[in-house]
């Protein structure tokens, strides 16, 4: 595989419905639809690494991971819990359009990201490597257009507070604690 190839492979992330199923350090995979919406769970094992996404913690042992596929709004947008059940940021990749298939939801990454902290700041990812990414013509004009597009509605969306929706926005989990840490 030539350099190219392998640069826009690390550049557009595929995303697929059920692929946290086939994670090694993932476990309790659960998926429910609700119409055309699928929301997708999975915890990290113990033998999770510890990630870091900028000033937050992301992944390590016992986090909880959620996937909302919302084909209204054509986005995605993963949640993350910590160990104690804590929401820690929402992850939103700019995206190809949703691509659904039976029971299955597919796209890929347009490079850029938002990182959406618990402190409810705002940071755009990968703009170095999006513009890399336009120079070296590895997106067509057209997919530069709607990734450029698509972060300015969500980060408009974001601070208006229309964004993400409430089902995203509030939806919150609780840790079930164990009878002997509890005594």
């Amino acid at each position: 595989m030539n350099e190219t190839a392998q640069s826009s492979q690390r550049l557009f992330r595929p995303f697929t419905s059920g692929d946290w199923n086939q994670h090694s350090a993932m476990t309790d995979y659960r998926a429910e639809w609700f119409n055309s919406l699928l929301v997708e769970r999975a915890a990290w094992t113990e033998q999770a690494p510890t990630v870091e996404l900028l000033d937050s913690v992301i992944c390590a042992p016992g986090f909880v991971w959620f996937r909302f596929w919302l084909p209204d709004l054509d986005q995605m947008v993963e949640k993350y819990f910590n160990a104690e059940g804590s929401a820690i940021g929402l992850y939103l990749p700019v995206c190809r359009p949703l691509q659904r298939e039976d029971k299955a939801y597919h796209t890929s990454d347009l490079i850029l990201a938002i990182w959406y902290n618990a402190d409810k700041r705002v940071f755009v990812l990968r703009e170095d490597e999006f513009d890399e990414g336009v120079r070296g013509q590895l997106l067509s004009s057209d997919e530069a257009e709607r990734a450029e597009t698509r972060i300015r509605e969500l980060t408009a969306a974001i601070f208006r507070e229309e964004f993400p929706p409430p089902l995203v926005r509030n939806f919150a989990i609780a840790m079930e604690k164990s009878i002997s840490s509890s005594q």
